[in-house]
C-alpha cells in the first residue's frame, strides 16, 4: 500500500484512477477499510473528494470488474447458438439478435464513466482547506508546494485550465514553493499567480509566503523575485528577497520594507508548527489565537493591560499553547466553548 503523504494531493479523479481504491469500490475487507480512516484521519482535506470519489465509484463499479473466463467462454457459447438458430431458422435474420439488449446498456455504462471520469480529471475543480490548529502540504500539478496553515483555504482550477495559466486563489495564509517551468518561448517562463482579496502575487519561481486575512494581506519574499499586482488598477510592484509587502485599511499601494531575518521568523515559523512572538501586544496575540486556533482570547483583566507577550506556542497543541500563556501572566485559562477567559492563581 502507498504511503499516506502519497495522497496528499489528491482529488476525487485521482482516487478514481488509483488501483487500491478501485479494488475497495469492488471488494471491501476490514483492512482496507481501516487503511482509508487512517488516510482519512492524518489527511483531513482529503475527506471531500474521497468521499465524492466514493459516490461516483458505486456507480461505475460494475464497468471495472472483469468478465472472468467462465463467465466469457459461457457468452461465445450463447452467441454461437444464436447464430446457429438463426441459420436454420425460415424467417429472415435478424442482425440486430446478436447485439443483446445488456451490451447496449453496457456500452452506455462505459461510455457514461469515461464521460464522467473526463470530465473529473481535467475540469473539475479542487477545495483545499485546514481547521483549527492543523498545517498541510499540498503539491501541485507542476511540481510546486504550498504548505497551508491553520484555517485558510485554497482553490485550484481543472487540469484543463491549469494547462492554459497557472494560478491559485488563496484565503488564509500558505507558504509556497514554485517550480519554474519553461514558456512558449525561448528563455521565458510560465507565471504562476496567487490570488488574494487584496492583491495577485505573480511569480516565476521562488520562495515566498502570503498573509491574507479580513483585515490585512501581507507578502514576505524569501527567494527568487515576484510582481504584486492590483486587481483593479493593473499597477505592478516588484519585490526583492527580504521585502515584505503589506496591505493595510483602504490602500491601494502596499508598504514594502526590507525585514531583518530574526524578524521574518515570527512570519514564517508557523511552517515547523510554532507561532513565534516578539513583543506582541495583547490584540495581536487575541487576533492569532483566534486565526490558528478558533479561539477568542477573553483578556480584560488588568493584569493583560500594557502588557505584550513574547515566547513561542506549538500549533498543534492548543492546551499547552494555552498554559504558556497562563503562566506568562500567571493566570489560569478557563474555556468556555469557543472562548477562553482567565483567572487569577
Amino acid at each position: 500500500m502507498k504511503q499516506y503523504a502519497d495522497y496528499a494531493p489528491f482529488g476525487a479523479d485521482d482516487f478514481l484512477t488509483d488501483p487500491l481504491f478501485r479494488e475497495w469500490v469492488a471488494r471491501p475487507t476490514p483492512e482496507i477499510d481501516a487503511y482509508w480512516r487512517g488516510l482519512l484521519k492524518t489527511c483531513p482535506h482529503l475527506r471531500s473528494p474521497f468521499e465524492q470519489a466514493r459516490l461516483l465509484a458505486q456507480g461505475m463499479q460494475s464497468t471495472w470488474t472483469p468478465f472472468s473466463d467462465t463467465y466469457t467462454q459461457a457468452l461465445y457459447q450463447k452467441l454461437q447458438a444464436e447464430l446457429s438458430e438463426d441459420k436454420t431458422s425460415v424467417a429472415p435474420k435478424r442482425l440486430f439478435r446478436l447485439v443483446p439488449k445488456w451490451a447496449y446498456a453496457s456500452a452506455a455504462s462505459l461510455l457514461l464513466a469515461a464521460g464522467l471520469s473526463g470530465y473529473w480529471y481535467f475540469f473539475r475543480e479542487r477545495l483545499i482547506q485546514t481547521g483549527n490548529a492543523e498545517l498541510t502540504t499540498v503539491m501541485l500539478y507542476d511540481g510546486s508546494v504550498v504548505t497551508l496553515n491553520a484555517n485558510s483555504q485554497l482553490r485550484l482550477p481543472g487540469r484543463a485550465s491549469w494547462r492554459g495559466q497557472r494560478q491559485v486563489w488563496l484565503s488564509g495564509e500558505a507558504a509556497f514553493a514554485v517550480r519554474r517551468q519553461p514558456g512558449d518561448r525561448t528563455s521565458s517562463f510560465r507565471k504562476f499567480t496567487v490570488h488574494t482579496h487584496r492583491a495577485d502575487v505573480v511569480v516565476l519561481g521562488t520562495h515566498f509566503t502570503i498573509y491574507t486575512r479580513p483585515q490585512r494581506t501581507q507578502v514576505l519574499l524569501e527567494e527568487g523575485r515576484i510582481a504584486l499586482a492590483d486587481p483593479a488598477t493593473r499597477e505592478i510592484q516588484t519585490m526583492q528577497p527580504g521585502q515584505l509587502a503589506a496591505y493595510t485599511g483602504e490602500e491601494n499601494a502596499p508598504l514594502v520594507a526590507q525585514i531583518a531575518p530574526d524578524r521574518q521568523r515570527t512570519l514564517t515559523a508557523w511552517r515547523e508548527n510554532r507561532l513565534v512572538f516578539d513583543n506582541a501586544s495583547m490584540t495581536e496575540l487575541a487576533r492569532r489565537f483566534s486565526e490558528v486556533y478558533g479561539l477568542k482570547l477573553i483578556l480584560n483583566d488588568k493584569a493583560f493591560i500594557g502588557q505584550e507577550f513574547r515566547g513561542e506556542l506549538p500549533v498543534d497543541n492548543l492546551d499547552k499553547a494555552l498554559l504558556i500563556v497562563g503562566e506568562t501572566f500567571a493566570m489560569n485559562p478557563v474555556r468556555a466553548d469557543d472562548q477562553v477567559y482567565f483567572v487569577p492563581k
